[in-house]
């Protein structure tokens, strides 16, 4: 049988358990609990030493993306706001409704979102992206940390790699409707692909 990591970086007591009653016991019912499972002791470790996101600096090209759906028109929405030294200087408004992608609802469109903004950041030579994002996928699939099993999330990672070898890319969650302004920004741009007034 496959070992187990269990990494408890925040709960009762951090640590790495070998079993998930053990690693339960410190994160049910704990606000805000931060753990992950691994298969190797070594993953689990470097997770846990895994410092804070660095902040943004001066000189470096940064794009928050979001996506958004339309149940009636059956289509996909991307926004995209690419912020360089704290001043917005370009954006995307696009909308999709490829059959394959449909299923997907508004991650087509924010993984269409990074994909375009990767592409917008390789024509005007920039060496390298921050994508903030609000779905994690964006950043998971492009890692290979999650699996791509769907048309979507298999179109994103094959694309990604493609671009990934030109410029160097950087993720950066953001939590959604949380009142960032920037991240407001991409949302209200996703619905307006849609003809979507908020």
């Amino acid at each position: 049988m496959l070992m187990k990591f269990y990494a408890v970086k925040k709960g009762r007591q951090p640590g790495i358990y070998t079993t998930w009653p053990d690693a339960q016991k410190q994160v049910h019912g704990f606000s805000g609990a931060k753990y992950k499972s691994f298969t190797s002791q070594e993953e689990a470790l470097a997770y846990m030493e895994e410092q804070p996101q660095a902040p943004i600096t001066d000189n470096q090209l940064v794009a928050y993306v979001d996506g958004s759906y339309h149940k009636i028109k059956k289509a996909y929405g991307s926004g995209v706001a690419f912020i360089f030294n704290g001043q917005e200087i370009e954006s995307l408004s696009f909308s999709g409704n490829r059959d394959i992608f449909l299923e997907a609802h508004q991650v087509a469109g924010e993984c269409l979102a990074s994909l375009a903004a990767i592409k917008w950041a390789l024509l005007h030579d920039y060496p390298s992206i921050t994508i903030c994002y609000d779905y994690q996928g964006v950043e998971s699939w492009a890692t290979g940390e999650w699996r791509t099993n769907k048309p979507i999330s298999q179109a994103y990672k094959k694309e990604f790699d493609r671009f990934s070898q030109e410029i160097q890319v950087h993720f950066r969650k953001v939590h959604a409707h949380s009142g960032d302004p920037l991240n407001d920004r991409a949302d209200q741009l996703a619905k307006a692909a849609l003809g979507i007034t908020v």
